[in-house]
């Protein structure tokens, strides 16, 4: 079962429906909720992996499969991604921003031999930066946009929901793991 989020349930066993009701949810939100939710992004997920023994951190039901590990450590590099757009956004918007290949980044940068409380304390102190640039902003930049290549263009705001969402589909995903170790142990 996935664990309840901020009004929303999401995870890699969540319906596609459900999913994008979630997403629309998040999206529909007025601007200070959006805020406050992105804003505790960090402690969300610190509050999660409290509830998981560190020694499963590294556990992978197949290979193909992220482990708790490798999942802290995509958080951070998506979060980095985050902190580079939405400042593209506010300082050059229309620009152009890369798509990035999650599979190849945890490949290449070899996530599993990383250590995962650095990635861990990364993805929380990236948010608390990107939290603490959209609390400084005019309401006016939440619709700056940039340009993606698989999303076309896509405003501060999107971004802010894209990511309270993403978080929690990783949660998700951990919980899952968690999950599956304990059923393994058995």
């Amino acid at each position: 079962m996935p664990l309840s989020g901020p009004g929303f349930t999401a995870g890699p066993d969540v319906p596609k429906e459900q999913e994008k009701r979630a997403k629309k949810l998040v999206h529909g939100w007025k601007r200070a909720k959006k805020s406050k939710v992105f804003a505790r992004g960090g402690q969300r997920v610190e509050k999660v992996l409290s509830r998981f023994p560190r020694k499963m951190w590294d556990f992978k039901p197949a290979e193909q499969h992220w482990c708790v590990g490798e999942v802290l450590w995509h958080l951070a590099d998506q979060e980095a991604n985050l902190y580079f757009r939405l400042r593209k956004a506010v300082a050059d918007p229309g620009g152009s921003v890369p798509s990035w290949d999650q599979e190849t980044w945890a490949n290449r940068t070899n996530y599993l031999k990383a250590d995962f409380e650095e990635g861990h304390k990364l993805f929380a102190m990236l948010r608390q930066a990107n939290s603490n640039l959209l609390n400084r902003l005019p309401p006016s930049v939440w619709g700056n946009t940039i340009s993606h290549p698989e999303f076309g263009r896509i405003s501060v705001e999107y971004q802010v929901g894209h990511n309270i969402w993403h978080v929690e589909h990783h949660i998700g995903q951990m919980a899952k793991r968690y999950r599956q170790w304990k059923e393994k142990k058995k």
